[in-house]
């Protein structure tokens, strides 16, 4: 069962990022996409951002684990231009772990620019 909520909060993010790029390139003609990143050992993020050739966001999104994901700090380190948060739904406090931001997911997706 808790398979299916992480898939539910994964949807969630989804929707929002998707609804957020589309207005972006609807009403700016901006150059943004969604995107998923993984490679052939496996390694992978929920979401990646991106305007134009850049990277501008890495999210991954967990129900409880506050502890960085591994291939989310990989990624990181890879596009350091890229800002790296981890939602976690069930958080008690927010924290900066190196290059990762985690975050509780409603105010940080409240915040992302419109």
């Amino acid at each position: 069962m808790q398979g299916d909520e992480g898939l539910r909060f994964e949807n969630l993010v989804a929707c929002h990022l998707l609804k957020l790029v589309q207005w972006q390139q609807d009403t700016r003609g901006a150059d943004v996409g969604l995107h998923y990143i993984r490679t052939k050992d496996d390694a992978e993020v929920d979401f990646a951002l991106s305007d134009g050739d850049t990277l501008t966001e890495l999210v991954e999104c967990r129900l409880s684990d506050a502890k960085p994901h591994r291939a989310l700090a990989r990624f990181a380190q890879q596009w350091p231009q890229a800002r790296a948060t981890q939602l976690v739904r069930e958080l008690t406090v927010e924290q900066d772990l190196g290059p990762i931001q985690v975050r509780e997911p409603a105010p940080w997706l409240a915040a992302l620019e419109v």
